[in-house]
């Protein structure tokens, strides 16, 4: 038996629970202490079903006024979510803040708790509790990951070598409830996905990304996909670019650099586009979103080749305030969408379409 088998998995939990407390442990500022400032730290996790497409995503960073004492922080929570349930494909959510003394988070743990909500590896999966103070959103949501994490550090996003490194743990099944206003929606392995982010760097500066990824609709499909692309904010030079597929549990096929060919189609065309915080819809009302309707990707080496085409349906954006600049900020896309995979690895064939969420950042 290979160790790409999924049987492995089933058969050792322990490892891959052990994999994940080693990968996923929270790094935490040095800030506090008199290291380096600018330090960002975000938890992030989306959740599909066939109604619902959820997303939550706990972040620390580090307050750099000059009035801030040293070790400030700015603790913050972004759920969204897109229901179709009831013929209609709007998304709600919001950003909530929190004052110090409303937080826990203690370094080499997994575990946050911002008020009445939190997340935490506990028993081999992660626990999701949403309590909103402004949005009537409430989830209590269990996710158990079914693929090894894979760990990149250092990558560097801007000329200054400012880098930043992840975890990416691309699937999981979640079980649970979503309680949206009067509606309940239970949730039985549905298809999740969780990364973890880290380092210093400031929004604003010469980078952009596009991230994405795609589920299968069910626990016993083969594939999962993940695709990463950093350049300049201009898109004139590409820093870094990977295509990353599992089978099952293991790490299956990574394509990187001049391996592959990106190609954007079309723009995405909204008749509004959703915004976070919830004055951005005043103060911008406009649907300009800078993201592609279609993203075509290639990727060939040694035999092996895969493409993935991932068609945008929706998009929401986080608006985050420029370190560097107060009038400007950057757009965080997150687009929710399809995507469809083909091709050929170690003489097996791929063919998967499933769920897709893409993010599209874009400095202001």
């Amino acid at each position: 038996m290979s160790a790409a088998d999924p049987a492995v998995a089933r058969r050792d939990p322990l490892d891959l629970t052990r994999a994940i407390e080693l990968g996923d442990y929270l790094r935490r500022s040095p800030f506090g202490v008199g290291g380096a400032g600018s330090h960002k730290e975000w938890l992030h996790f989306v959740v599909h079903t066939a109604e619902l497409d959820l997303l939550v995503n706990f972040s620390l960073v580090d307050d750099v006024r000059p009035e801030a004492a040293p070790g400030t922080e700015f603790p913050r929570i972004v759920v969204l979510v897109r229901d179709a349930s009831q013929g209609g494909t709007g998304w709600d959510g919001d950003i909530e803040l929190f004052e110090p003394d409303e937080c826990r988070a203690v370094g080499g743990g997994i575990e946050l708790r911002f008020g009445a909500n939190h997340v935490r590896f506990v028993d081999g999966h992660y626990e999701i509790r949403i309590r909103m103070r402004r949005r009537p959103i409430v989830l209590d949501l269990r996710l158990r990951p079914v693929s090894l994490p894979a760990l990149s550090n250092n990558i560097s996003l801007e000329l200054e070598d400012r880098p930043i490194n992840w975890m990416v743990l691309p699937r999981l099944v979640a079980d649970g409830t979503a309680r949206l206003g009067s509606a309940e929606h239970r949730l039985h392995d549905a298809p999740a996905y969780h990364d973890h982010n880290w380092g210093h760097f400031a929004w604003g500066r010469d980078f952009a990304w596009e991230w994405g990824f795609s589920l299968p609709p069910t626990p016993d499909e083969l594939w999962t996909v993940v695709f990463v692309r950093l350049a300049d904010r201009g898109h004139t030079r590409t820093l870094t670019q990977g295509l990353f597929l599992w089978r099952h549990a293991a790490h299956w096929r990574i394509f990187r650099a001049h391996e592959m060919q990106v190609a954007p189609r079309g723009i995405l065309r909204v008749p509004r586009a959703y915004k976070l915080p919830h004055v951005m819809n005043v103060i911008s009302p406009g649907s300009d979103t800078d993201v592609p309707a279609r993203l075509e990707a290639r990727a060939e080496a040694d035999g092996d080749w895969a493409e993935i085409e991932f068609t945008a349906e929706d998009v929401a954006q986080v608006c985050i305030p420029n370190d560097t600049d107060d009038d400007a900020v950057t757009v965080i896309n997150e687009v929710s969408g399809g995507l469809c995979l083909r091709g050929e690895v170690r003489g097996e064939r791929l063919a998967m379409s499933g769920r897709a969420m893409f993010e599209f950042v874009r400095g202001g």
